[in-house]
């Protein structure tokens, strides 16, 4: 299979015979080859398609006698595609121009007769498009473009035009002429090379595209300096002239280029596999060039497969590139008027893993297993490796046995909705001194939320917050009253301890984390909003006073970011009205305060958290109205931008960010106290619903972990209530870090043939036994994917845990025996308390640590005689407490 058209060169084809047969081959693109086996004493039609474009189909009828038919074809370069075919280009027996520069063509001539710099161009400037009925670039004079207070007398000139041989020449031309008013389009013709022109062609009205213009110009036949000039003129905000296609002469033809075509591979070096993608350039001409690919049809044919048309023969370089592999050049001897066979071999760095994934077990809190893996470069070049670490989600243990997946978490509903119509308030404290509203009566209880030890005094505007696997509990009140008073909790030990008072009774303080110390600012003094500030050391168990807070509020918003704690709104007043929309900075490193721009809103009691370097913050109430609208602040913008509205209006809600999202829980919604919550991931810009809480409270505290941490249940009536929702450990701000695995690098870069180990740590530093997965990715610049190492890591309770459950049910007076749902158990130590309530089974199942040895239960409900008894947490087998509790009357 060969070129027909001047070229000669083998041609690269599919060969198919029509019929039933169906046979097809593709010819070699080294020697156009083919080759197909067919009955004999027949006749077929073959069909020749060219693999290279611009080329002619071709059909023949071939014989197959008794022996073996040689049926060689040549395929022309179809007319119509001429620009497409490679190594062919349009030509004339006189001039022919089709502008698809963006410069002006060789030979050709831009002259701007009034000297104002606005003249022909080839950039279609103002996006008319080619409305001449030509394809690619083309002239144009835009007036439009140019603008009002202009003036265009331009000409477009071709060079000097031989046409000694031409009988009958022609202009021709593509054009789109959209007249306005004073303007002109000339075309002129000059036989003396320029120096004295004639008109043969003057518009003064429309003449739209897609329009072909032919003027006859006899008088140039056979005269050796013509030129043509396209002249527009009298133009001054007018519309524009587009030409394309310019012939001066008697016909069109299509004519071979010099050259010749280079085909060939481009290949892996490391595994000698194929590279498709692969770019091969002509170093002396780079638009000369072409991209590998795969030929899923030709089976003849190996992938990475290129083909391209050099106009440079004999000796010269061609460059190989393909991402993250090593280019490679090499000279290529290109034969004229034939087909070069070359090929390119890559070289790329590449990774080779061992082990693929890691398990352990370690035993809560303090257990650790140390593993390593080892990353060696087998391939040809250096590797830049980079080291992460991933989560991949938990699967905790329960302590009646069951497992729950975060997905498991994620996907229940929780406890039965609780939506309370109760008194609520602004204010600091209860006017009258005293509860105004009694507790909410408890309901069923479910999974995934887990009650934790009860607080050890009852309070509500406590701020908590999470540092070294640990909770803190800033201030607060009862309602009546702000407390000095602040206790750590420990999840493993499942005790509060009383930490350093602070230095003044404070509650609705903004309060976070900040470099290891716990910064506390605002919040309500005696007096109303204070803008004293504290800073506590934990290692030293002490609170240091620092610089004030410009603007002192209570009830504000909070937030760690980069650094800096945020203070977002608040109240004004002990009455909490009027709401502010101050937002103020603190710097730890300086000890000063800075403002920023004003929150959108004025709001108290909104909920905000820092993820990924952006304050987030949603809710709060105005005084007159709840907010369901959240705002970012990203503090490289300088200014507050509005996210999507959350499901329902809150406020005084329990909120903190974990896992890098901001969560928000029970508070006030719309109008009433519920248990519902939900979360927003920056990531995606939406909100997610979270399994309801065990407990409806506003005016409570919560922290990353998720602790949710005290309460009102109405008014002022404060709670000693706790309870967690296992699996949002990751705190911090980045949301990058696993909390419970670390590696020992992030870096590195292999030379070939070099290897590194990477030590992971893995640590049982957690709250809740189970299974944890996650993984090392690892990223690199190498052409070939690498996949993360796993890790398993099974975490066993700690030592002293032992398991306390059973199952409370009601004897009726007729002798039935039924499960209580929402009774409550109480446990009482030594030292804690706890209170739970039985799910709607009537169970109860719940980890606890037998150093609390001796427990009392006392199990109540409503309508039911309650029941004390002792019992003993034992950590090899379970302890069962059923209970089976008696009317108070029939």
């Amino acid at each position: 299979m060969t070129d027909g058209s001047g070229h000669g060169w083998p041609l690269y084809a599919k060969v198919t015979v029509a019929g039933p047969s169906g046979a097809s081959d593709y010819t070699n693109p080294n020697n156009g080859r083919y080759s197909l086996t067919l009955p004999a004493n027949a006749t077929y039609t073959l069909t020749v398609v060219a693999q290279y474009p611009g080329y002619q189909t071709v059909t023949r009828e071939v014989v197959v006698a008794g022996r073996n038919v040689v049926s060689n074809v040549s395929v022309p370069v179809s007319a119509q595609s001429c620009s497409t075919a490679p190594g062919y280009g349009w030509g004339s027996d006189g001039e022919y121009e089709t502008f698809d520069g963006t410069t002006t063509p060789a030979g050709w001539t831009v002259v701007d007769h009034a000297g104002t710099g606005q003249v022909w161009k080839f950039t279609d400037d103002g996006n008319r498009g080619n409305l001449t009925g030509g394809t690619g670039g083309f002239a144009m004079i835009d007036s439009d473009h140019y603008g009002t207070g202009t003036r265009q007398d331009s000409s477009l000139v071709s060079p000097v035009v031989d046409l000694t041989a031409v009988t009958t020449p022609v202009i021709r031309f593509n054009q789109d002429f959209r007249w306005l008013g004073s303007d002109r389009a000339d075309v002129d013709l000059s036989l003396d090379a320029g120096a004295t022109w004639t008109n043969v062609l003057r518009q003064a009205a429309n003449v739209r595209g897609p329009r072909v213009t032919e003027i006859p110009i006899p008088q140039a036949a056979g005269q050796s300096q013509v030129q043509v000039r396209f002249h527009y003129y009298e133009a001054s905000y007018e519309w524009w002239w587009e030409v394309d296609n310019v012939l001066i002469g008697s016909q069109v033809t299509c004519e071979p280029t010099n050259g010749g075509l280079v085909v060939g591979h481009v290949r892996d070096a490391n595994d000698n596999g194929y590279v498709n993608g692969a770019t091969v350039t002509s170093d002396g001409r780079p638009a000369e060039s072409a991209v590998t690919a795969a030929t899923p049809d030709d089976t003849g044919l190996a992938d990475g497969f290129f083909w391209l048309f050099s106009s440079l023969t004999g000796p010269h370089g061609f460059t190989a590139k393909a991402g993250s592999y090593v280019s490679q050049s090499k000279d290529v001897d290109v034969e004229a008027d034939w087909t070069t066979s070359t090929s390119f071999q890559l070289t790329a760095g590449r990774l080779a893993v061992q082990p693929s994934a890691l398990t352990g077990k370690a035993r809560m809190p303090n257990g650790k297993v140390t593993k390593t893996f080892t990353v060696t470069n087998t391939g040809g070049a250096p590797v830049d490796v980079t080291f992460g670490e991933r989560d991949g989600g938990f699967e905790i243990l329960r302590a009646d046995g069951s497992r729950m997946t975060r997905e498991q978490i994620l996907g229940s509903a929780g406890a039965p909705a609780q939506r309370l119509d109760v008194p609520t308030s602004f204010a600091a404290k209860s006017s009258m001194g005293t509860d105004a509203v009694g507790a909410a009566a408890v309901g069923p209880q479910a999974a995934p939320w887990t009650d934790i030890t009860d607080y050890p005094a009852n309070v509500m505007d406590n701020a908590v917050v999470a540092l070294d696997g640990k909770v803190y509990s800033i201030g607060g009140g009862n309602g009546s009253a702000s407390t000095t008073k602040n206790f750590v909790y420990d999840p493993v030990a499942q005790t509060w301890s009383g930490i350093a008072d602070l230095p003044g009774a404070r509650n609705a303080m903004a309060v976070g984390v900040v470099a290891g110390k716990i910064i506390a600012t605002g919040g309500w003094a005696a007096a109303g909003p204070d803008g004293t500030t504290w800073s506590y050391d934990p290692a030293a168990n002490a609170w240091t006073e620092k610089a004030d807070n410009p603007a002192p509020r209570s009830a504000a918003g909070q937030a760690v970011v980069g650094g800096k704690l945020y203070a977002v709104g608040g109240c004004t007043t002990s009455g909490c009205t009027p709401m502010s929309n101050d937002v103020v900075r603190y710097d730890p490193v300086a000890d000063s305060w800075e403002s920023l721009p004003d929150y959108p809103k004025s709001v108290a009691f909104v909920s905000c958290g820092g993820v990924a370097g952006v304050v987030y913050c949603v809710g709060g109430n105005d005084g007159a109205t709840a907010q369901k609208a959240g705002y970012a602040f990203d503090p490289d913008a300088g200014a507050w931008a509005p996210i999507a509205d959350a499901p329902v209006d809150s406020w005084a809600s329990s909120s903190a960010t974990a896992n890098g999202k901001l969560m928000v829980v029970g508070g006030v919604q719309a109008g009433l106290v519920s248990n519902a919550g939900f979360a927003f991931d920056p990531a995606t810009g939406a909100w997610s619903n979270l399994p309801n809480a065990n407990t409806a409270r506003y005016r409570g505290g919560a922290a990353c972990g998720f602790y949710k941490i005290g309460g009102s249940s109405g008014n002022f009536n404060s709670t000693p209530d706790s309870e967690a929702l296992p699996g949002f450990e990751e705190c911090t701000e980045a949301a990058a870090d696993v909390s419970w695995f670390s590696i020992d690098k992030t870096e590195a870069t292999l030379a070939p043939g070099e290897k590194v180990t990477v030590t992971v740590v893995v640590s049982a530093n957690v709250d809740q036994p189970g299974t944890y997965t996650g993984s090392v990715a690892i990223g690199e610049d190498t052409p070939y994917t690498v996949a993360p190492v796993g890790i398993t890591f099974e975490v066993q309770p700690p030592t002293t845990w032992g398991k306390l459950l059973g199952t409370v049910t009601g004897k009726g007076c007729g002798g039935v025996t039924a499960p209580i749902a929402g009774a409550v158990v109480q446990v009482d130590s030594w030292a804690m308390s706890w209170t739970f309530a039985t799910d709607a089974e009537g169970g109860y199942a719940y980890w606890l640590d037998r150093r609390n040895n001796p427990l009392t239960l006392i199990v109540a409900k409503d309508g039911w005689k309650p029941q004390t008894r002792q019992t003993r947490i034992n950590t090899s087998t379970p302890t069962v407490e059923d209970f089976v509790l008696s009317p108070i009357k029939c």
